[in-house]
């Protein structure tokens, strides 16, 4: 088993475990570790283990989902938008194939979650445990390393190791065979096996490749990572999050080209069912320039000039707050300057955020955040934050969570990006989520990574009768999916109109991920 291809890479001592945790003398290990001897594992049998190669390397994984399977961070690491650093492919069950799609890595441990771009349908999963290994316990340890004698051996390799210790997410194993993992096991799996099923709950990590092709290391042992306990972990990322919105639904407000303003509430906005309250009569009047619906019941008003009679410039920002108890408060001037988002090129170029923070793309093609504190009643800074440049390639932006934005091309491509706010890092950048997103003239959000587009034709859920729709799309990030679409295959109508509001925009706090 090999972890790279053309000449033995050189041993490199990275750990050094105790005889006083491991119970066993000192126990070295070298990066990426296949079983030296062991037997090779008969077609059909184990059919969960895989092997991952990319242009520099080869390792080991273990399947635990048809679409996604665990391996060593070593073996595969991830860029910025979650795609793998370099193109790698799966094979399981020995003749299912599959490319890389997704890396996402376990922040404390040498273990990451890889999804295939096709579900290994027809491959029996292993199922991961939920008990750790035991000082003593055997574990099956597999992969399709270098052995004694082959340097890319035909067959994955299994052997039996002995548990000789458990410190915190480390398990110390050995062979009394004198057996140990080799180069190009990094990330197969340790398993038990209980009544002829097998239970994950290790991955190959570090060894000193005791009797491995062209190694003459003397010293034998390897160190496994644990898995049993990262159930909740793994769940968090292959299953989709849930979503829950607040318990009237989420609030959507439109601005009519005679600047009326009406509150609409999306009952069944978490689902995309067709649930609504609809209003009888408007809230407002004068909101001819853009709306933005903020949290809390905020709205903000990049304010166009009505007559001559009005004070307020063009461009001039406006802070007001409606509840539905009490009606409307504020309307204070805080910021001008804004007009360009009143012209049709910058309109979809601003967004509000769950927190109230205002992304924008200026005149500089900088992506900037403007952040209100509710306690001074002032901005945190008045000339904004520049968080990224080259953003001109961009004609939307929607919020749509915590940092979170979708940005559209004009030729339709739509990219997730993520933000946190605590690091002052991207946590997502650039990550393609779709195509076709040309189709709207406008694109909101109520949280939760869930999009509403406008401007689009299609069939009224209600009447049947062709014309334009509002469409709903949920994403999963952690699991690279949408929710199931219409009969269109283009999101899931969900109401039929409203191409004629001048802007329409939804309380970016009404739905949240509660996963």
């Amino acid at each position: 088993m090999t972890h790279g291809r053309g000449k033995p890479a050189r041993r490199t001592r990275i750990t050094v475990l105790t005889a006083t945790v491991l119970a066993g003398g000192l126990l070295a290990a070298t990066p990426a570790v296949a079983v030296s001897g062991g037997t090779a594992v008969p077609a059909g049998t184990h059919p969960f283990l895989a092997r991952i190669t990319t242009a520099t390397k080869a390792c080991s994984g273990a399947l635990i989902d048809p679409s996604w399977l665990l391996t060593s961070a070593s073996c595969l690491t991830a860029t910025e938008s979650g795609a793998s650093s370099e193109a790698a492919t799966v094979t399981v069950g020995d003749t299912v194939t599959a490319k890389v799609a997704k890396v996402v890595r376990n922040p404390g441990r040498d273990v990451v979650l890889a999804k295939l771009a096709a579900p290994a349908t027809g491959v029996a999963p292993v199922a991961v445990g939920s008990t750790a290994p035991q000082a003593g316990e055997t574990l099956q340890v597999a992969g399709f390393g270098r052995t004694a004698t082959d340097w890319v051996p035909a067959r994955p390799r299994v052997a039996p190791f002995t548990v000789a210790g458990v410190q915190g997410s480390s398990v110390a194993i050995s062979s009394a065979d004198g057996v140990d993992t080799c180069k190009g096991d990094a990330g197969g799996p340790a398993f038990r096996v209980s009544g002829g099923t097998a239970e994950l709950v290790a991955l190959s990590s570090t060894s000193w490749q005791h009797g491995c092709l062209d190694v003459t290391e003397t010293r034998q042992g390897g160190t496994e990572t644990r898995v049993d306990d990262l159930g909740g972990w793994i769940h968090q990322h292959i299953v989709p999050t849930p979503v829950s919105c607040a318990a009237a639904g989420a609030a959507i407000w439109t601005a009519r080209s005679d600047g009326s303003l009406w509150r609409y509430v999306h009952s069944s906005a978490a689902d995309g069912g067709l649930t609504w309250t609809t209003p009888n009569a408007p809230i407002g009047s004068g909101w001819t320039g853009r709306t933005l619906a903020g949290k809390g019941g905020v709205i903000w008003d990049v304010h166009r000039n009505n007559s001559a009679a009005d004070p307020n410039p063009s461009g001039t920002l406006k802070r007001w707050v409606y509840s539905t108890s009490t009606g409307w408060s504020g309307g204070n001037d805080v910021g001008s300057g804004w007009a360009r988002y009143l012209t049709p090129e910058y309109a979809n170029r601003i967004t509000v955020d769950q927190q109230n923070r205002i992304f924008m793309i200026d005149d500089q093609n900088r992506l900037k955040v403007y952040l209100w504190n509710d306690a001074t009643g002032w901005w945190v800074n008045g000339v904004g934050d520049v968080l990224d440049t080259g953003w001109d390639r961009f004609d939307s932006i929607t919020a749509a969570g915590d940092g979170v934005l979708y940005a559209r091309k004009p030729t339709g491509e739509l990219f997730r990006f993520q933000y946190d706010f605590t690091t002052s890092a991207w946590v997502e950048r650039n990550k393609p989520v779709g195509v076709g997103w040309q189709m709207f003239s406008e694109i909101f959000s109520p949280g939760a990574d869930i999009l509403y587009g406008r401007g689009s034709n299609g069939t009224s859920p209600w009447t049947g009768q062709p014309g334009p729709v509002l469409r709903w799309y949920r994403h999963s990030d952690n699991t690279d999916t949408w929710a199931p679409s219409g009969p269109d295959g283009m999101g899931v109508t969900v109401g039929s109109g409203w191409s004629a509001e001048v802007h329409v925009t939804a309380a970016p706090d009404s739905c949240k991920l509660t996963g």
